[in-house]
């Protein structure tokens, strides 16, 4: 696992200082977009766990991608804040974090007037900065819950982003899915998580 996430970082880190040199500040576009998700975690062994609602909301920009970019391709950078969960029986989890997608490559490909539709793919990384276990009327934190089974609990996550959106003029309907690579809970099989996200957004 440590030479996957070593290998996604200089990944990143070679894309981004490879389209750094693309940056054009006057052609550069802002975007935020807020909405909610549906969270769940999967993997070998998980059974009896439903999705939970969540949220999703970002700060962003796109930039023209070199010579292809007058035809609508960019590539861009977010930051922002999220969760990932889910639920089991009376059993809600819920992990609030900070999300920072380093390079995403997208298409806006114009249909009509002031009409475009926009899939991209990218990575993200993340880091919990609050959690909470509930059932009934008590409630812990993902580390309590950790240590109380004896095993450890990954803050961080790795993952790809995929998604489509709908443009009109500066106004955005955005889709996506968002899945982690890294297991959220060691030695209890498989368990990674991931969401899916309908959200509403602005360029300026």
């Amino acid at each position: 696992m440590r030479k996957k996430l070593l290998s996604l970082a200089v990944l990143a880190l070679l894309c981004v200082t490879g389209v750094r040199a693309q940056v054009d500040f006057s052609q550069m576009t802002w975007v935020v977009r807020a909405g909610f998700s549906m969270m769940h975690v999967g993997g070998d062994g998980i059974s009896g766990t439903d999705a939970k609602a969540g949220y999703n909301a970002t700060v962003e920009f796109n930039n023209p991608l070199g010579a292809i970019g007058e035809k609508g391709a960019y590539w861009g950078m977010s930051l922002g804040l999220g969760s990932r969960g889910f639920k089991a029986g009376k059993l809600k989890a819920m992990a609030n974090n900070i999300q920072l997608s380093p390079f995403t490559f997208g298409w806006k490909i114009g249909v009509l007037d002031n009409f475009r539709i926009d899939p991209r793919v990218g990575v993200y990384a993340s880091v919990d900065y609050a959690t909470k276990m509930k059932a009934g009327g008590g409630s812990i934190s993902w580390g309590d819950f950790a240590d109380g089974l004896g095993v450890d609990r990954n803050a961080f996550d790795v993952g790809m982003n995929l998604g489509i959106g709908f443009w009109y003029d500066r106004f955005n309907l955005d889709l996506a899915y968002q899945q982690g690579f890294v297991n959220g809970f060691t030695d209890i099989n498989s368990n990674k998580f991931g969401s899916f996200m309908l959200r509403l957004g602005m360029a300026f």
